[in-house]
């Protein structure tokens, strides 16, 4: 039997200045997907024509909108699929793939036999490649969230065994492609944010796990692709995360007990939020989070908002 069909999804808003990085990275790597699709959220600042001119043999998918991180994906999963792929690496377009890395996550999930549905590396900050992004993760039920394992922590060799793990960022995941087939596709009412740890839930109830692989690594930007910058995040990421956790909690936070507790401190962690914006003087943070717990508890709001949370009254 000859190695599985590999294809790599990358969704792109605006994001050309991180794209070409990205995508010679995947180049080099060895052995080399047999597929590379980009999906374009509907980019104004010439992704596409930039694509078509340099990067020829790249499938260049025009949403035509933008239809989230969830939907992007969503459009790349399906060609790949039709492509006949077996295995799919969901990368961001901000994160560049190390020497090495896709044949270990490939290593790592052919080995692991078919209880495990993907393989995740280590990620490092780009900008700081000793300090650590994500090693894998776990949930944390009674606060209503994923958790991404040493998270700003010195890389010193701490979370390099391989594990199996109950979570890992689809900042760079590669998917059995079957798993899309049993247990649907990223859910497209998050648009951003926590669509990763709503499927890495919905494979958790079935007993499957993460294969976490350090000898993979990768670099990110972290939120550079949704716009944050200076060590903050963007608005939309602001806006999504704190709306999307709500969301989370009501449809995978088993059991009323934990569910209130994960309720309750998700309301009273983003009060405070508020309060410190507010007092650092950044009334413009302190009002997207309320937005964002208006929108969810009151409103029951998904996808994308029909008016970008970037500018507030």
């Amino acid at each position: 039997m000859g190695r599985p069909l590999v294809a790599v999804v990358i969704v792109n808003w605006n994001g050309w200045h991180l794209l070409d990085a990205c995508l010679a990275s995947v180049r080099e790597q060895h052995p080399s997907p047999d597929r590379v699709i980009v999906v374009d959220n509907g980019s104004t600042d010439g992704s596409l024509a930039e694509l078509e001119a340099r990067w020829p043999d790249v499938v260049a998918l025009d949403a035509g909108s933008n239809l989230g991180f969830s939907g992007g994906n969503n459009l790349g999963i399906r060609d790949a699929l039709a492509a006949g792929a077996d295995q799919v690496l969901l990368l961001n377009n901000d994160a560049q793939l190390l020497p090495g890395a896709l044949g270990e996550l490939l290593a790592a999930l052919t080995e692991a036999g078919p209880a495990v549905w993907a393989a995740a590396p280590k990620i490092l900050y780009r900008a700081t490649p000793d300090v650590i992004w994500s090693a894998g993760g776990r949930f944390d039920w009674w606060r209503g969230l994923s958790i991404d394992r040493g998270a700003d922590e010195l890389d010193q060799g701490q979370y390099d065994q391989p594990e199996l793990m109950e979570f890992a960022n689809a900042c760079c995941l590669l998917v059995r492609a079957r798993i899309f087939r049993e247990l649907g596709f990223l859910d497209e009412g998050y648009f951003m944010y926590f669509e990763d740890s709503e499927l890495a839930a919905r494979a958790e109830r079935t007993g499957a796990r993460i294969a976490y692989q350090p000898a993979a690594r990768v670099l990110h930007d972290v939120q550079a692709s949704s716009g944050g910058a200076d060590g903050g995040p963007s608005p939309a990421a602001l806006y999504y995360w704190t709306r999307n956790r709500c969301r989370f909690i009501r449809r995978n936070v088993r059991g009323p007990v934990r569910r209130l507790a994960a309720h309750t401190y998700v309301i009273g962690s983003r009060v405070v939020r508020m309060v410190q914006a507010a007092r650092a003087g950044r009334p413009q943070d302190a009002r997207l989070v309320g937005r964002a717990l208006v929108d969810a508890y009151v409103h029951g709001a998904t996808g994308p908002r029909s008016t970008p949370p970037v500018r507030l009254p």
